[in-house]
Formats: C-alpha cells, structure tokens, sequence
C-alpha cells in the first residue's frame, strides 16, 4: 500500500479546487489522472497514464482518461509537449519547463525557461511573435548519442 506524502495530498487538494473553481466535477477518472501525475517526476504519455491508471484503477476507459488531459489542460493545470517523433507527454503546469529530446535515443532533457528568455525577445523584436517554448519539444542529440 502507498502511502501519501502531505506534501503530495496538499498539491491534490489545490489542483482539486482548481477544478471546482472551474465549474469542474472531480469524478474517479479526474481523481486518477490528477494523483498519477502528481506522484511521478516522468513525462508521461497518455500511453504512459492510461497503462498506470488501469493497475491502479481498473476498467476507466482510454476515451475519458483522454477526456480527463485535455479537460486539465484546457484548464492550465497540465501541460502537453509535443516531443517531435514520440507521442506528446504530459506533466503537471507548476512544474513547467522547456523540454530538449534526443532523436536517437529519445532521452528528455528538462531546461528552465529562462535559457529561452534572450531568444523569444529577438523573435519578439524581429518577427512581432511570441515564442511558446514549453508547447514543444526541441530536438536534437543528446552527449551520449553524439559520442
């Protein structure tokens, strides 16, 4: 048996009044995909979700676990990536990041958001438009593959 942290059922609970914030119902379904996310320090693919909520909540079906990410996406509570080749992954907004994934060995690198600071303002400046770096992923090639 698992046990939660404090610190894990405090996150729960101010994401759970997020969603009654926002007019949403916290149902079984809304339950699971909040608590898998705040326990794991991964990028998680709705694969990823679906597989780790069936062991622990058997029989919630794929469709409304699906339901469920974009509902929290839609409000701001999770983030999704899109990781170039790879299915989009998904992690909690509070912990947002940039991401840099690897095309050989599909590693995910997690940088802050300021490494994008002077880049976004050049593009602001010379292209009037603002750079959303956390909505994709930067490809590249990891220090290993390279080597």
């Amino acid at each position: 048996m698992v046990v939660a942290s404090a610190t894990t059922r405090s996150r729960e609970e101010q994401i759970h009044g997020a969603i009654r914030a926002a007019g949403g119902r916290l149902t079984g379904p809304t339950r699971a995909v909040v608590g898998v996310l705040v326990e794991s320090d991964r990028h998680l693919t709705a694969d990823d979700l679906i597989a780790e909520i069936d062991r622990t909540y058997p029989g919630i079906a794929p469709s409304t676990i699906y339901r469920v990410l974009m509902r929290l996406d839609e409000l701001g509570i999770v983030e999704h990536v899109h990781s170039g080749t790879s299915p989009a992954f998904y992690h909690l907004r509070e912990r947002g990041h940039a991401h840099l994934v690897c095309n050989e060995c599909g590693r995910i690198i997690d940088i802050p958001d300021s490494m994008f600071s002077q880049l976004a303002h050049t593009v602001e400046q010379a292209y009037d438009f603002t750079v959303e770096p956390r909505h994709a992923a930067i490809l590249g090639r990891c220090a290993a593959c390279r080597s």
